[in-house]
């Protein structure tokens, strides 16, 4: 579908489509490239945006050419009443897809009321399948809670992709095991190069296990894949087992960043819209809607921003300007 009335193109010719939307800054996991180890600085709860405002801002955005969204955290799951607000969203016509990423700990018991309530797609953060591992990864356990709500979600109809951030060191030896995986269920497994967005400061570039470090790898144990066509818009690089069971897909965010083909925009549960991941501190929309501005005030806020959205990590890998922490995953949504 084309849309004709899409006006959130920046500098660099750029068009947002999508919209990801963090609904809190809390998780119940403490993930070791997420979030601080100890003494996690909380929002208030009076302020991260309520259900109407997030809604306003999504209603805006849609009459600017927003067609999908992506529910974020934290973990969304923790957030109370969410399929009232997946509803709500679902409701607006102009959204053609909704999504959110979750840690899958509340899917088992959660999955139907979200798929009842408008949403159609997770992706589940899944960084290894060694329970002995899980807890040191994920800070608690719970392997099998997730193992099941991946199942429930599929059973209940939701399209399931699941998320594994490879990290040299901690779980790059289950490459095979995560492709065995899709082989098996049919889920698409994306590897996801490590990002410097973690609370504990440990990113280095030695840690980052690359797209093609990991298609060697799955060559010499004689397993190989072909491209599948790809959206340039997506951050994944879809590849199909060459038998045809199985899809496999590469986020290679530091090795081959696809900033130049980004469309997507952030609001942080805080009320900030990012139009980056690396950006700071953002748009300050909660102000805006608290202080009684009007939608044609806040769309000009935005457009303002959009057009100085910046060139992203490809300019930051450019100008070896990468390191640590550079902005905190849990509060600003993957």
């Amino acid at each position: 579908m084309t849309h004709l009335n899409n006006k959130l193109i920046d500098r660099f010719g750029r068009t947002a489509k999508k919209l990801r939307i963090s609904v809190t800054d809390r998780c119940n996991m403490r993930c070791i490239y997420c979030m601080p180890v100890n003494n996690v600085d909380w929002f208030e709860q009076e302020n991260i945006l309520n259900f109407h405002e997030i809604i306003r801002v999504v209603r805006i955005l849609a009459d600017l050419g927003i067609v999908k969204v992506r529910l974020t955290g934290g973990e969304p799951l923790v957030r109370p009443n969410l399929p009232s607000l997946i509803k709500l969203i679902s409701r607006i016509h102009q959204i053609e897809h909704m999504g959110m990423t979750t840690n899958g700990i509340g899917l088992q018991t959660n999955a139907a009321r979200l798929k009842d309530a408008g949403l159609q797609s997770v992706n589940v953060s899944l960084d290894t399948l060694k329970e002995s591992r899980f807890k040191a990864i994920n800070g608690v356990d719970g392997l099998d809670k997730v193992l099941q709500g991946i199942q429930v979600a599929n059973d209940v109809g939701l399209s399931v992709k699941l998320n594994v951030v490879v990290i040299r060191g901690w779980n790059d030896d289950e490459i095979i095991e995560f492709t065995e995986l899709s082989r098996k269920t049919n889920f698409t497994v994306r590897f996801i190069e490590f990002m410097p967005l973690d609370g504990t400061s440990m990113w280095n570039n030695h840690l980052v296990v690359t797209k093609a470090e990991i298609i060697k790898k799955l060559a010499s144990e004689g397993i190989d894949i072909s491209p599948l066509y790809n959206d340039y818009s997506e951050p994944a690089r879809l590849f199909t087992l060459n038998d045809d069971r199985g899809r496999l897909g590469f986020i290679p965010s530091i090795s081959e960043p696809f900033c130049t083909n980004c469309d997507r925009i952030r609001l942080t549960s805080d009320g900030r819209l990012l139009t980056c991941l690396y950006e700071k501190p953002g748009t300050d929309l909660k102000g805006l809607l608290r202080n009684g501005k009007t939608d044609e005030v806040i769309k000009s806020s935005i457009l303002d921003s959009i057009k100085y959205k910046p060139e992203g990590i490809i300019r930051l890998i450019r100008t070896e300007s990468l390191r640590a922490r550079m902005n905190l995953m849990h509060r600003i949504g993957g």
